[in-house]
């Protein structure tokens, strides 16, 4: 004992951080060893999954496999921007969406309320936002869930029918999906912010550059976002946090359709400053895509895998492919990472809100850490870290996307194919990637999160209902 006390001291911490964290504070060097138990500690589930799924766990096998083979050969393309009332189903004048599950209004995060009375004034529904909260507390504005209606909402997620949305479609199945463009660090669709400034810009969007790059868009075979991805995720992107490459491809690609578009010299150069100033132009894409790939899993018989992942910054929720529109919710957490300000902290800012993390179900985000240091490095972490990052996601995960080759993960690609039930038996929850929103709308930082594990074990529970097994 007395060797051990006059020694250095050698530690391995596992699991919990707090006794790694004290050590760190007294100069103690610690290896940490990431571990979560088995069933997220819950005996009844590890019971249920080690023996309750014998049954049908060949059927279930099979379908993972049908479903990961969809994701794989899936080919999304860019090929319009339109209203959201003449392409989205359902998206009748007094509907107003929203990011994340379904809410009551008087759950609603007052950002995202904000956001909504916006968008009824930007309809010209009401005149300023105490008549808009009228009709909203009257029943005569419909809010719902963007997810529900076949539309991701970054940030906020507010979508109004007068709104343009990017149209991404998966050729193999034809299922499109939806996503507001970028309208820049202040805005109504992502941030929730609504004023004179955001009137205009979305007024510009909405009758200028949309319809020009509409027209550009269907006078081609649309863009292929697959292969802007893959040359992204080799230059550093994530396709969630950073798309800085991506973007650059982007330009190259709708810049020539524009040309031969017929459009105006005023109306390209407006086109062309709009896809110059901010890389984020892609961001919206990639998130339409990865739904209109994920759309072509949903409701297949027997597969675990997530089709919807979003939050609302008050419920986080997870849909699974078997269970079709079932929702499983949780509180949403909070991200932990960098913000822009020394100012701001966690107090200023809202747990998670958006659908964008629907990247991560398709391998994106958090799942590709390892293509994108920069991103890592937010949060102080190094470019090992993001190979660990995308290491640990494999083990709930189907395979991997070898479509997207990552350089530091020796040219393997993305893991990919969220299954329930690898996060039951391992502990292990997804990460995402994302921006730190504040109480007041627009984005004061980004970093990650780590899902919680009740809306994971609940959806475990609804696969067992579903097939009449013993839990």
């Amino acid at each position: 004992m007395s060797n051990l006390l006059n020694s250095t001291l050698s530690v391995i911490n596992v699991g919990l951080s707090h006794f790694a964290d004290s050590l760190d504070a007294q100069g103690i060097p610690t290896a940490r060893v990431k571990w979560s138990p088995p069933a997220g500690g819950d005996p009844v589930l590890a019971r249920f999954l080690r023996s309750g799924l014998q049954s049908i766990a060949q059927k279930v096998e099979e379908a993972n496999a049908r479903a990961f083979k969809h994701i794989i050969n899936a080919e999304p393309y860019w090929v319009g921007i339109k209203r959201a009332r003449d392409v989205v189903p359902g998206m009748e004048p007094n509907v107003i969406l929203h990011s994340g599950p379904p809410i009551s209004w008087d759950r609603m995060a007052p950002v995202q309320q904000k956001g909504i009375l916006g968008a009824v004034q930007h309809e010209k529904l009401a005149e300023d936002e105490a008549g808009a909260l009228r009709l909203v507390e009257s029943g005569a504005i419909s809010v719902r869930s963007a997810m529900d209606m076949g539309v991701a909402g970054a940030g906020a997620g507010i979508v109004s029918p007068s709104m343009v949305v990017n149209v991404c479609r998966e050729r193999n199945t034809g299922k499109e999906a939806y996503c507001v463009p970028f309208e820049g660090r202040v805005g109504l669709g992502v941030w929730g912010v609504y004023n004179p400034e955001v009137e205009a810009t979305l007024h510009r969007i909405e009758t200028v550059l949309g319809p020009a790059i509409d027209k550009a868009l269907a006078a081609s075979d649309g863009i292929p976002v697959r292969n802007i991805i893959a040359q992204g995720l080799q230059m550093n992107d994530d396709t969630h946090t950073r798309q800085t490459a991506e973007g650059y491809i982007l330009v190259s690609e709708i810049i020539p359709l524009l040309l031969q578009a017929d459009l105006s010299n005023a109306i390209l150069q407006e086109c062309v400053d709009l896809f110059v100033s901010s890389e984020r132009w892609f961001h919206p894409l990639g998130i339409a895509s990865a739904l209109s790939v994920l759309k072509g899993i949903k409701g297949m018989e027997y597969c675990t895998l997530l089709c919807t992942m979003c939050g609302n910054a008050v419920d986080y929720g997870i849909q699974v492919s078997c269970l079709g529109d079932r929702w499983f919710t949780s509180p949403s957490p909070y991200l932990t990472g960098m913000y822009l300000s020394p100012k701001w902290s966690q107090k200023d800012a809202v747990p998670w809100m958006g659908d964008s993390c629907i990247v991560e179900a398709y391998g994106l985000g958090a799942f590709s850490g390892a293509a994108a240091p920069a991103v890592i490095r937010l949060r102080g972490g190094s470019y090992q870290d993001g190979i660990q990052q995308s290491e640990e996601m494999k083990q709930i995960t189907t395979g991997v996307n070898y479509n997207y080759p990552i350089p530091l993960l020796g040219f393997s690609g993305p893991p990919t194919g969220i299954d329930i039930l690898k996060v039951g038996m391992t502990g292990i929850t997804p990460l995402a990637h994302g921006g730190i929103i504040s109480h007041q709308g627009g984005q004061i930082g980004a970093g990650v999160v780590r899902l919680p594990f009740e809306c994971f074990r609940d959806a475990i529970h609804g696969v067992s209902e579903r097939y009449g097994l013993q839990a």
